[in-house]
């Protein structure tokens, strides 16, 4: 089933300075009590963006980045997207690459894009953007399955020049930690290019802009990554389930908590138990939002 992307779509409140006073504990409690997931997910970030900067402490835990690292000092991991850039530029599959990509791909064939909402570090800074945002927003529509255009751009390209070129300078991932490395060895007083670390906050600062006029555009639609990840959401063990359709107030509250903007009331309402929508990125917002009773959205994960 194909939805469209409302790029107007904003998500819910969170808790902030401005919205819960300080003596108002309880009010936080509470909030954390109604959205255990969102509270686990940015711990789960927090945990594994403090695992990558341990590597700066000597500690190599996870030694690189997202986009392909070296994890417990001997296991290799490689983006899959990175993978297939990596063979159109070198025509060639690369035995090492492959075995790097493999336990990614076991990954994503068991919990489908929630790398998106639990791990990547942009799901977060785009949080923040849309807390702080003033400019007027473009409201349009678009189906999120243009998207699929973009990396078959960028895997041409590569294919054409011989160089990874969105892993390489345009990647969300890549640009981030070389950011905080740059950044790093810059305070060390370390050998760095200087270049390079303005190209890449350069780059950061742009994905920022362009969420705070188009919110989420860059994860519904234009980036790679994701939308060769969503395509895991077809067959991944991990899915939303519906567990009652005819209990559904009809509130759209899930619609309006989904900043992803997928119209999960649509999946209710025509009668489906199970949401694999490639835009969903498992972030438990619509559960979180559900106002019926027993909650009739779930996140279930079945290895059967």
């Amino acid at each position: 089933m194909s939805t469209e992307t409302n790029v107007n779509n904003t998500p819910d409140e969170e808790p902030t300075c401005s919205n819960l006073s300080k003596n108002n504990k309880k009010g936080l409690l509470n909030w954390l009590k109604g959205h255990k997931l969102s509270t686990l997910r940015r711990f789960v970030l927090i945990a594994v963006v403090v695992f990558f900067l341990l590597q700066f402490l000597r500690v190599k835990i996870a030694v690189g980045s997202l986009t392909g690292s070296l994890a417990i000092w001997f296991v290799n991991l490689l983006d899959v997207f990175a993978y297939l850039e990596s063979i159109f530029a070198s025509k060639d599959f690369g035995l090492i690459a492959l075995l790097s990509a493999l336990p990614i791909l076991v990954v994503y064939l068991i919990f489908g894009r929630s790398f998106c909402g639990w791990v990547c570090p942009m799901d977060y800074i785009f949080h923040v953007a849309d807390r702080i945002r003033k400019c007027k927003i473009f409201d349009f529509k678009i189906s999120p399955n243009y998207g699929y255009i973009i990396p078959l751009v960028f895997l041409a390209v590569s294919f054409a020049v011989g160089i990874p070129v969105f892993t390489n300078y345009f990647s969300h991932l890549t640009n981030f930690f070389r950011s905080l490395t740059g950044a790093y060895f810059f305070f060390m007083d370390l050998p760095v290019a200087v270049d390079v670390i303005i190209f890449s906050f350069a780059v950061i600062g742009f994905l920022i802009i362009l969420e705070l006029i188009f919110p989420r555009m860059w994860c519904r639609l234009i980036c790679p990554v994701g939308r060769v990840y969503g395509l895991f959401n077809k067959v991944s063990r991990l899915k939303l389930m519906i567990t009652d359709n005819d209990l559904c107030k009809g509130c759209k509250a899930c619609d309006r908590a989904c900043y992803m903007g997928v119209k999960v009331s649509d999946y209710v309402k025509n009668g489906d138990k199970i949401i694999r929508d490639s835009n969903c990125i498992f972030c438990g917002r619509c559960i979180e939002a559900c106002n019926t009773k027993s909650k009739i959205i779930k996140m279930n994960l079945s290895l059967k």
